[in-house]
């Protein structure tokens, strides 16, 4: 029998003779073009999922995150593939570096995260897969999507507009978790897998863990973190959802266009400007002392007096030596006050004083009060920089052309799913 006639007949008849348990182990799961899934495969990354979430290590855990798992090996598959075509796969070097980072991000020493595979059973290569996965796709989106994603300054001009009037309004501090339907018919598939993550919560999973393994929002490398969005920025269902939120509390599954989110909250707050009270200033007390009793001649004289220190002195390292001069205690400074915690006559005359005049007088029992502020430091409003909405604007962006991407790689892709 020629040799390329007899191989298939052996591997037949190896077949046929390994175990059940064997046949279990390799059978095909899913076809994702030319690439196969394994039960392998799937097995070896919901024992990731299971270590790295501190979940249950129970066959019902592992029946439940089955769905979400597979799917995630598809789109990885088809995000390599993607890689590939373009020319952008991933170099070792790339994948060591980004090794390297997770270690970093989680205080490990280096060789930290392969010790921690190899005591907890797992695969180096079920890591190593999705390490590449998620390296090759940041490469297609920066060589695909990036270079066409444009953030104009009359954009950020226009929200910095926005929320400078916008004053008074909420501010949420939010993780998303974004599961995507690509097709009617997997709708109430996608909400099942998006309850069984919630019902992982419940059982004290962060959600920053599931986010990372689940989501298909970009946001996913951060743990789900979206930063501050401003209410009013989201679907009317969604915003009714977000105001009865309470930090530390997650949305049901919220049915989109696109698909299911879930939302945590992480925080939440009030847009504010900078209120003039909540500077914090080192003043400098200067007293001319008008005694009881002072005839008016001799009162008139100290005001005078407090005229013309107001016109001459220069600065606080000035009244040191003015108080000198008038053989008066040296100036009182005290640092750090709250404009607003002052009393109203002080407070009022230096909320406006610029750093280094003096005050108009303010009479006092003793006398003649003068004051100067030496130092000022203004509060800083909660308001977003310049550079914070560019960067969320082109994240928003990225994410919905990246989305838009895998979508139409999954609807071109040959996939057989076999589980």
């Amino acid at each position: 029998m020629p040799l390329k006639k007899f191989l298939p007949a052996l591997f037949a008849v190896m077949v046929a003779a390994a175990p059940a348990g064997a046949q279990e182990v390799q059978r095909i799961v899913a076809v994702v073009n030319d690439d196969v899934i394994s039960n392998y495969d799937l097995s070896a990354r919901i024992h990731l999922i299971v270590v790295s979430s501190s979940l249950s290590n129970t066959p019902e855990i592992y029946r439940r995150l089955q769905p979400q798992v597979l799917r995630s090996l598809i789109d990885e598959k088809l995000q390599i593939q993607e890689a590939q075509r373009l020319s952008v796969a991933p170099a070792q070097a790339e994948i060591d570096q980004t090794i390297e980072r997770i270690e970093q991000g989680n205080r490990m020493p280096p060789g930290g995260l392969e010790q921690y595979a190899r005591q907890n059973g797992i695969e180096r290569s079920t890591l190593i897969d999705q390490i590449r996965a998620g390296v090759a796709w940041q490469k297609v989106i920066a060589r695909r999507v990036r270079p066409n994603i444009q953030v104009g300054e009359d954009e950020v001009d226009e929200i910095l507009a926005r929320f400078n009037s916008s004053q008074g309004l909420t501010e949420y501090l939010l993780g998303e978790i974004f599961l995507p339907i690509d097709n009617p018919d997997q709708e109430e598939e996608v909400r099942q897998g998006a309850l069984n993550l919630l019902d992982q919560m419940r059982e004290n999973v962060p959600f920053s863990a599931i986010a990372r393994q689940f989501s298909q929002s970009a946001s996913a490398s951060t743990g789900g973190d979206i930063g501050w969005v401003q209410k009013g920025q989201f679907d009317p269902e969604i915003e009714e959802a977000l105001a009865e939120m309470q930090p530390g509390q997650a949305t049901q599954p919220l049915h989109t266009v696109a698909g299911f989110y879930i939302y945590l909250m992480r925080d939440k707050r009030t847009i504010a400007a900078p209120s003039p009270e909540d500077a914090k200033v080192t003043l400098a007390q200067f007293l001319l002392p008008i005694e009881p009793g002072a005839a008016p001649p001799d009162i008139e004289a100290q005001n005078e007096l407090a005229q013309t220190l107001r016109e001459t002195i220069a600065g606080c390292e000035d009244l040191n030596r003015v108080a000198g001069e008038l053989g008066i205690s040296t100036p009182e400074r005290i640092e750090n006050l709250r404009v607003g915690d002052l009393a109203t006559a002080v407070r009022t005359t230096i909320v406006d004083l610029p750093v280094g005049r003096m005050s108009p007088t303010i009479r006092v029992n003793p006398g003649l009060l003068l004051l100067m502020v030496c130092a000022r430091e203004n509060p800083v409003a909660n308001l977003p920089s310049r550079e914070d909405i560019e960067e969320n604007l082109m994240r928003q962006r990225i994410d919905l052309q990246a989305r838009r991407y895998l979508r139409d790689l999954r609807r071109i892709a040959f996939v057989d799913v076999r589980a």
